[in-house]
């Protein structure tokens, strides 16, 4: 199947350089020697942007040397930078660190080493935390990994593991001790970690400006009115897909990205998981390659992992829908006012979203896997 056609499509730009990395250089060196245990001889060679850099938060890679064992050896180090325009309400670095400082304690769920968090915004003008660089291979968003790159490359056997290891690791991260994440609760928004987010995007539409649109509005009031009274409680990765994972051959090595974590529980990355694969596939005329699972089979198999079946995914998927919508009023927005795509490019990527079957669907959502909802078997 090929991509259906349609109008020249506005390409969403990564982030842009915000500083001169040669600058930046002896800073991250300065740095690394005070936190990095016998790093006395480490020298900073190289600073550059990651490829696929996002397009909220500020990332840079550093290649290093220094000696070990009597031997010069490589090392790499990822320092992620505050910043003073999100793409997510009330998000910020030392949040990421913690969760990654939480999962480096998991035995069982792939994670960066860190090296240490630091508050003082002098040296960048934010704060900023630092890993160790984990090698690998990340599908790539653009061009999709549906339609080419490494994972179209893999046979139908290694795409079908590629599959199982990532729900397998997602289900990992649903059942950690939500002991462990206390700094995640919001108890003024709500009396559950899911009417908590709930609310945080209601938040998010008035601060994005998106609850003047009459869709939203009509999804907020719905969703509001059908708040489930029974969700299991549970972690939220948040932007819940394999291009946020970095993979060891087939297996994941470590994962990334907390901009969206919240306590909403399991079934809200559930969702998430298959708009965004819908988006990618049969949302634009795209065959999915062999051996990566449907959303039925994704569910079905996380519900092996978890070992419990997956429920009210029909509110799931409208709230997903929601919060898909805002970041597309949110995201052109911003990159308008960074100069980086006109107000033209805004208009169509904010329209590009076609919500028309969110209206039809919202008086009465039926069972999920029979619905009108995009569809679980393609």
């Amino acid at each position: 199947m090929s991509r259906r056609p349609n109008s020249e499509p506005v390409e969403i730009p990564t982030k842009a350089l915000l500083r001169d990395l040669d600058a930046v250089r002896p800073v991250i060196q300065r740095w690394l020697r005070d936190h990095v245990a016998n790093s006395d001889d480490l020298q900073v060679r190289d600073v550059r942007l990651p490829s696929g850099a996002g397009v909220a938060n500020e990332t840079l890679v550093a290649q290093a040397s220094l000696t070990r064992d009597g031997a010069r050896r490589e090392a790499g180090y990822v320092v992620r930078v505050g910043a003073d325009e999100h793409l997510f309400l009330g998000m910020n670095v030392e949040t990421h660190y913690k969760i990654y400082d939480v999962l480096t304690r998991e035995a069982d769920i792939p994670s960066p080493p860190l090296v240490g968090f630091e508050p003082d915004a002098s040296l960048f003008g934010h704060p900023f935390f630092v890993m160790e660089r984990v090698e690998g291979q990340v599908p790539a968003d653009n061009p999709s990994f549906y339609e080419s790159g490494w994972v179209t490359e893999l046979s139908t056997d290694e795409r079908r593991e590629l599959w199982r290891g990532t729900v397998e690791t997602m289900a990992r991260l649903h059942r950690l001790d939500l002991g462990k994440l206390r700094f995640l609760d919001r108890p003024h928004l709500g009396a559950t970690g899911l009417e908590q987010e709930l609310r945080h995007w209601l938040n998010y539409a008035v601060w994005c400006g998106g609850d003047q649109l009459p869709i939203v509005r009509k999804a907020s009031d719905w969703l509001i009115a059908n708040l489930p009274k029974d969700a299991p409680p549970g972690f939220s990765w948040g932007d819940s897909r394999p291009p946020n994972i970095i993979y060891q051959g087939v297996r994941p090595a470590a994962v990334l990205d907390w901009d969206m974590v919240s306590l909403a529980g399991a079934e809200c990355d559930l969702a998430w998981w298959t708009f965004m694969d819908h988006s990618h596939t049969a949302g634009v005329g795209v065959a999915r390659p062999l051996g990566l699972g449907t959303p039925r089979e994704t569910v079905a198999l996380w519900e092996t992992f978890a070992g419990r079946k997956a429920v009210n995914l029909d509110w799931h998927l409208a709230f997903n829908a929601l919060r898909i919508k805002l970041v597309m009023v949110r995201l052109p927005a911003m990159l308008v006012a960074s100069g980086q795509i006109t107000p033209d490019q805004a208009r169509q990527l904010t329209e590009k979203d076609d919500m028309q079957w969110l209206g039809g669907v919202l008086d009465a959502p039926a069972d999920p896997y029979e619905s009108r909802w995009p569809s679980w078997d393609v």
